[in-house]
């Protein structure tokens, strides 16, 4: 059977809004115009909701939630204090409700709660990186993190099973496993994905990066950013899906506050601090009802999860605030992917399983780079689905290297 692409679903959530249509705040009326989701306005209509998720805001006294997963979103609801104790029942905010972006991707605007900015940094010591073969070193530092199991054999022999994900960022290191901090976040997005999403697919393997912006010695600002590009699917599924998460590091920004316009942005006076991820479609003579461009605006906390489809129709672009560098906090950029590629390292060694054998990750020639960059390159310029072949060596040298367990 031949994979097809996920797609947004909106039938696996429901929203339940219990107030007069006068009374809506303008929050709840985005919510209602963009929600992930079914909007009904009376509870008979969510009863049979068995497998769904329900997400309610208004007055709830009186109200019974008999056997229905509910989330009540807690800055617009009011008498549910009795409901809390009900397993069922659960208080969410407004930022962990999944909004669609122009039916390219789905919104969590703010879906974590903790300091994870600080917490992954501490877990993991981030590398140099650099693009393709440039030997010149990048603004940001990065490491991939995948599951990392280790097999004892019998004669006490090491053998390291974990995913590789191979793309354009090279990095001075080794794959990392994942710590306590990334299981809560990976776990977190796999339930939440599963219900703004058709199929269900397992998102297994993150590229973390630290943009760091910084000031040369002629007092010129270098901001850190990424040009426009497709990322590269040669070892994710078809049904797979990237979910961006951003998380920043607020220490040393008291020149910037919350916005007065949108409760998740954080402003200098009325221009945003935070960077913004810009979508563009590629050129193409097929007709069609997209968007042209967009822009999501990365808030502290939140992730925003796009099918395959929307990395092939568009390219992605990180582009940071124009304020100057003191007025912006310092980004982390967590994508967090699919990757079906298994790998196995024993005996100084990286395998790839493909067919169930293990074939070594070969050396990289320098026509095998020229291959793949032309693969990489109609990735990044066209609509089509790429046949990347059987890809036996990797841009990445840390690929090459033990997993750090």
């Amino acid at each position: 059977m031949k994979e097809i692409e996920n797609q947004i679903s909106k039938d696996k959530n429901i929203l339940l809004v219990l107030f007069e249509k006068k009374a809506l705040h303008l929050d709840i009326t985005y919510l209602i115009e963009n929600f992930c989701g079914m909007v009904v306005n009376a509870l008979p209509e969510v009863q049979t909701a068995i497998g769904k998720r329900c997400y309610i805001c208004g007055d709830l006294s009186n109200t019974k939630l008999d056997n229905i997963q509910t989330y009540i979103i807690r800055e617009f609801s009011s008498n549910y204090d009795d409901l809390v104790n009900d397993t069922n029942i659960h208080v969410v905010e407004l930022g962990e409700v999944p909004v669609i972006i122009n039916n390219a991707g789905v919104y969590f605007r703010s879906l974590f709660s903790d300091d994870y900015f600080h917490s992954i940094k501490t877990e993991h010591e981030f590398q140099e990186l650099t693009e393709s073969t440039k030997e010149s070193k990048s603004f940001r530092k990065g490491i991939y993190l995948t599951e990392i199991l280790k097999e004892e054999t019998n004669d006490n022999n090491e053998i390291l099973h974990f995913r590789l994900l191979r793309c354009s960022s090279n990095l001075t290191g080794p794959t990392d496993n994942f710590r306590s901090t990334d299981r809560k976040i990976i776990d977190l997005l796999n339930d939440a994905a599963k219900y703004v999403f058709e199929k269900e697919t397992k998102l297994n393997h993150v590229l973390a990066q630290i943009y760091e912006n910084k000031r040369k010695e002629n007092q010129k600002e270098i901001k850190s950013k990424i040009k426009a590009h497709s990322d590269k699917t040669k070892d994710m599924p078809k049904d797979g899906l990237i979910a961006f998460c951003t998380f920043y590091d607020m220490s040393g920004t008291d020149k910037i506050k919350p916005s007065i316009t949108d409760k998740y942005d954080w402003c200098y006076k009325e221009t945003s601090a935070l960077t913004r991820l810009h979508f563009k479609l590629k050129k193409s003579d097929e007709d069609h009802t997209l968007i042209n461009e967009f822009s999501v605006t990365l808030y502290p906390n939140s992730v925003f999860i796009i099918p395959l489809s929307t990395n092939r129709w568009y390219t992605h672009e990180i582009k940071p605030s124009v304020l100057s560098i003191d007025q912006i906090p310092t980004r982390m950029g967590y994508v967090v992917r699919c990757s079906n590629l298994e790998a196995i390292y024993m005996n100084d060694q990286t395998y790839i399983k493909e067919d169930n054998k293990l074939l070594p990750l070969e050396d990289m020639t320098s026509e095998m780079l020229e291959d793949l960059r032309n693969s990489y390159y109609q990735e990044n310029t066209t609509k089509s689905i790429i046949d990347y072949g059987r890809i036996h060596f990797s841009m990445n040298s840390g690929d090459y290297e033990r997993p750090i367990y």
